[in-house]
């Protein structure tokens, strides 16, 4: 695998992979991150096991191949190349040569075989809203997570599909947190299809996200939840458990009502 690239091309994209990356792994190939060439297009892909961030973006020329790379040494590398840098990616058996200037590294590599993916999910439901709709969903309930309660399931955050509209809920036992966005077209749910975003991929998904009209697509499945956006795709396990009904929670007829900016 032979590859040129421009330093800000490939900066963005492999901070947003290395953000999913543990820095203590049970096994060596998940430090790395999997870059592979090919069909026009180059894609950078990291995981945990739990959670996957792949990008893709146009590249014409190299040499098609698939090769994983350690994350955290080859963003350090990359940041610290000056800007408007060209680098030359070139495999040679189990190592890569980097070059860049007049700098020259060396990256011991992991066959791309190895690299554990999520497999391709068949599809329940799917629906489609901007980046800066999902984004506000995120921002104005993702702060009532819990952190590593014992209820698993407090760990993560509720995306409900029911009566035309996607609401977010969050809690930790003590406070709620509930926003809702009207999903024009798309009728009432019986029952209401719900998942839990583990609390990870909530922080992720919030990253990469931008505040744009841009359209953000949200796949289920049977165990996954899948955010597609702009060659960006976040997949997700979800939580297997059942969120408290909130519903119970919200007060009903209350008489005092306070308005504020």
């Amino acid at each position: 695998m032979k590859l040129s690239i421009q330093r800000e091309a490939l900066l963005k994209p492999l901070q947003l992979v290395t953000g999913v990356i543990e820095r203590k792994h049970t096994l060596p190939i998940l430090a790395n991150v999997l870059l592979t060439l090919g069909q026009g297009e180059i894609a950078l892909t990291g995981t945990d096991l739990e959670i996957e961030a792949k990008v893709t973006m146009p590249h014409k020329g190299g040499q098609d191949g698939a090769i994983t790379l350690p994350a955290r040494k080859l963003l350090d590398i990359v940041r610290a190349l000056p800007e408007q840098a060209t680098i030359e990616l070139a495999e040679d058996k189990n190592k890569v040569t980097l070059k860049a200037g007049k700098s020259r590294f060396s990256l011991a590599t992991l066959p791309a075989t190895e690299f554990p993916q999520v497999g391709p999910q068949t599809a329940t439901t799917s629906l489609r809203l901007t980046q800066g709709e999902l984004k506000r969903l995120l921002d104005r309930t993702q702060f009532a997570m819990a952190q590593q309660d014992v209820r698993y399931y407090l760990n993560g955050l509720l995306l409900e599909l029911a009566d035309g509209q996607l609401h977010a809920v969050a809690t930790d036992g003590h406070r709620l947190a509930m926003c809702s966005k009207a999903l024009p077209g798309e009728s009432p749910q019986t029952p209401p299809q719900q998942v839990i975003v583990p609390r990870k991929a909530v922080q992720e998904l919030t990253r990469i996200l931008e505040d744009s009209e841009q359209p953000v697509e949200i796949t289920l499945s049977a165990n996954h939840i899948q955010f597609s956006a702009e060659g960006i795709t976040l997949t997700s396990k979800q939580i297997d458990g059942r969120f408290p009904d909130y519903q119970k929670v919200l007060p009903r007829g209350g008489d005092k009502i306070v308005i504020a900016d």
